[in-house]
């Protein structure tokens, strides 16, 4: 059973720490699209030969992540859905070394009677040796059978202002039908994403996509479209708005602004937003 909102709202820390390694570098890059074109030499530098050159700024989410029922929230969690997820990278990411995580719910909201909570969380991710503090990862998940007794309303948030003018790059990213599988092996083995009855008793036609893994696309073929005359990815926020099936083609669209792009993205075959009112902010931008 859920806890109550005092309880959830004065919870500890959850600690984790973990040691990662170059392939296992490599094994994320891969795991949101980098290398299925042999010839891009921005996805080479993710995969090496090993050692690679760079480590993707997203995967930063993966690393000393705590599972949700590790947590100990008492949620119900075929009931979870990922709402929305953040990045704010302070450090560039070293390709292997030992990373500490910190966790804590950040908000509890509740949605309405009969339609259970949101809880907002932030993880903050240093190194475990010097202590270098690398990203914040901002997480919100929509709990929709928990209802949380003596939790606030959400607060009204304003919609985001309409695009009124044609996106400034558009393009497709494919994804491989096994792109489940290999961002399991980041870490999420839910057999929610490689399972087919799972996924069909959770009411989908075959297995999604992790939303960690879209958002890791997301993060990689956005910094790879607006840094290429230099200036690197520093925030990458959005929602998750529908999921995607492993082989699916992901159409990133990018309106540029001073510091960044507003970003959307969309399964075009089945004319699917899958994650809205995107925000990329890059360091160094002119």
């Amino acid at each position: 059973m859920i806890k109550d909102y005092e309880s959830l709202m004065g919870m500890g820390p959850v600690v984790r720490e973990q040691h990662y390694s170059a392939r296992d570098s490599c094994i994320y890059a891969l795991s949101v699209g980098c290398g299925l074109d042999p010839a891009d030499d921005w996805a080479r530098r993710h995969l090496g030969p090993l050692p690679p050159a760079r480590a993707l700024p997203a995967m930063a989410t993966v690393l000393a992540a705590p599972r949700l029922d590790a947590m100990e929230l008492g949620v119900t969690l075929s009931g979870v859905l990922h709402g929305s997820q953040g990045m704010i990278s302070h450090a560039p990411l070293p390709v292997e070394g030992a990373v500490r995580s910190e966790t804590r719910v950040s908000g509890v909201f509740d949605r309405g009677e009969g339609r259970g909570c949101i809880i907002d969380m932030v993880r903050e991710l240093r190194d475990a040796a010097t202590q270098t503090h690398y990203a914040s990862l901002l997480m919100t998940v929509i709990c929709r059978f928990d209802q949380v007794a003596g939790a606030p309303p959400p607060a009204k948030v304003e919609s985001e202002a309409r695009i009124d003018r044609v996106a400034d790059l558009v393009f497709d990213v494919p994804t491989s039908p096994q792109a489940a599988q290999l961002f399991a092996l980041t870490g999420d083995q839910n057999p929610l994403h490689m399972i087919p009855t799972v996924a069909a008793k959770a009411g989908f036609p075959q297995p999604i996509l992790h939303g960690m893994a879209s958002y890791g696309l997301c993060a990689a073929f956005a910094e790879k479209a607006l840094c290429s005359d230099g200036g690197a990815m520093s925030e990458i926020s959005g929602k998750f708005t529908a999921p995607v099936f492993p082989g699916e083609i992901i159409q990133l669209a990018l309106w540029r602004e001073d510091s960044g792009a507003r970003l959307e993205a969309r399964v075009p075959a089945r004319g699917k937003t899958v994650f809205a009112d995107g925000r990329v902010v890059i360091r160094g931008a002119a």
